[in-house]
């Protein structure tokens, strides 16, 4: 009976490990959302390997696609797809730019990826993770489970220390001059300014 118990407990154990691999803090686990990965939805390889990136950045950047909008995982992975190849065979990039793309259906999907230098944001792809929403948020939001998603994964990048605890959040357009980009969308760039890291200001100037 005891070996049986000791089993019970062992397993319990494990079960409760491979659940919660968010870093814990303050009394509480923070679990990472599910990400869809490059495997699952038939990403290209990239031509070139790209930059390894340290944790502990200090910025985070908010982009939209300008592109469809999806709403099932079948339709996101054809609108990763796309990108993807608007980026390798558009751009002439040697893979998509994104570091992570959020659809409609609620989901995160991985562009490349954690501490890999994306190809997102001008001048500052050294400095923090691009986060795209799949869709054009010129004149309204992303859906909740989107919002929702973006939430959840900037809380995991922190737990997680790949950003700083006092990161710094900003749409592309402030990456640019004034007039440089549309980008994340205006209903969309009003939108991230209620949200946790937001920094107010243009730092074109400032790029590297």
């Amino acid at each position: 009976m005891e070996l049986l118990v000791i089993a019970c407990i062992l397993c319990v154990l494990v079960v409760t490990a491979e659940c919660c691999k968010g870093r814990v803090g303050h009394g509480e686990s923070v679990a990472c959302p599910k990400i869809v990965s490059r495997a699952e939805w038939g990403a290209r390889p990239p031509t070139e390997e790209s930059s390894h990136l340290p944790d502990l950045l200090p910025m985070l950047f908010v982009h939209h696609s300008a592109m469809a909008e999806c709403e099932d995982q079948e339709a996101c992975s054809q609108q990763v797809r796309d990108i993807q190849d608007l980026h390798m065979d558009g751009n002439g990039w040697w893979d998509i730019g994104y570091s992570f793309l959020i659809g409609g259906d609620g989901n995160i999907y991985e562009g490349r990826g954690w501490n890999t230098q994306g190809a997102h944001t001008g001048g500052f792809n050294t400095e923090g993770y691009g986060v795209c929403f799949m869709g054009n948020f010129m004149d309204h939001n992303p859906s909740t489970g989107a919002i929702a998603a973006y939430h959840s994964l900037a809380n995991c990048m922190v737990e997680e220390e790949k950003i700083n605890r006092e990161y710094q959040m900003y749409g592309h357009r402030q990456t640019k001059p004034p007039g440089g980009t549309e980008c994340p969308g205006d209903v969309l760039y009003a939108t991230i300014q209620q949200w946790e890291g937001w920094t107010e200001g243009n730092i074109s100037e400032l790029k590297q």
